[in-house]
């Protein structure tokens, strides 16, 4: 890796997201950008402690930047980089850094070739002075790094890896657009970011229904403190206007249970996850014996 070789890699164990957009808050469009995230962060070792999600307020927007940055290793936006006068998260990472925003020969360039330039579409229109403008300030100090394109990318995935990505700091801004934030997060993690220790997962798809998993997940817990438990219900679709079970708390449903841990081997992981499935069968048998005798 280029990066890796010129030392430029951030070390970074923990990771906010702050999504940005009235159209999030406001139902209009639905997020995908978070998933993408966490599953990119968790695949390179970093921990997503945070999400936050606010509109196209440049106040709020420096305010919570100012406030992940303090508090993580790595901030990633989503949103607000846009051409028009909703799209302030460049002013906002300026301000939450203390600098103005600045004209980019490099991101003008950037824009004229890819967008209106030699190698863009062949149907593309000239650009608009004010929109190659906006779309060319950057906050002052600012980075833009390039990305090596996917392996097997194409169409706009592939489009996406090859805009530079904007750093400031410890903050990677990116576009908001689920196709090209999910290239570029993915390609932020894999090239520009060194984790911390991987995290080993191992799932049981158990028949025993949550409520009555409930008292060994929890001495499970209680015994394995160096590890993140989860039991996640899955419900069957039911008729219409047939109801659940009272307060959607888990009732009769399925489980998976989920054991997280930077620190068991894999064998042990493995193994607890084992563990867990067949006490939970064990304890579901002898309770049907119990009550049939």
């Amino acid at each position: 890796e280029a990066a890796a070789e010129a030392g430029e890699l951030l070390a970074a164990k923990t990771a906010a997201l702050l999504v940005v957009g009235d159209e999030i808050l406001s139902g209009a469009t639905a997020d995908v950008n978070i998933q993408a995230a966490a599953a990119a962060l968790r695949a390179g070792a970093v921990a997503l402690r945070r999400v936050t999600v606010v509109g196209d307020d440049l106040a709020e927007i420096e305010a919570e930047l100012r406030l992940l940055a303090a508090t993580h290793d790595l901030v990633i936006t989503s949103g607000g980089v846009g051409p028009t006068c909703d799209d302030v998260t460049l002013k906002a990472v300026a301000a939450a850094f203390g600098t103005q925003l600045a004209p980019s020969d490099a991101m003008r360039g950037a824009i004229r070739e890819r967008l209106s330039g030699e190698g863009s579409p062949s149907d593309a229109r000239p650009l608009a002075d004010e929109v190659v403008d906006k779309m060319s300030l950057l906050p002052a100090g600012a980075r833009l790094r390039d990305l090596p394109p996917a392996p097997g990318a194409r169409g706009e995935a592939s489009g996406a890896v090859q805009w530079p990505l904007l750093q400031v700091g410890h903050v990677f801004v990116l576009p908001g657009v689920p196709a090209f934030f999910a290239a570029k997060v993915n390609g932020l993690v894999a090239h520009l970011v060194s984790g911390g220790a991987p995290v080993l997962k191992r799932s049981a798809s158990l028949s025993t229904p949550e409520v009555e998993l409930a008292p060994l997940i929890n001495r499970l817990a209680a015994t394995h403190p160096a590890v993140k438990l989860g039991s996640y219900p899955s419900f069957p679709p039911q008729p219409e206007g047939a109801g659940g079970a009272a307060g959607g708390g888990g009732g009769a449903a399925p489980a998976r249970l989920t054991t997280c841990s930077t620190s068991l081997s894999r064998p042990a992981a493995r193994a607890l996850c084992t563990a867990s499935a067949s006490s939970a069968s064990e304890e579901r048998t002898t309770r049907s014996s119990s009550s049939s005798s």
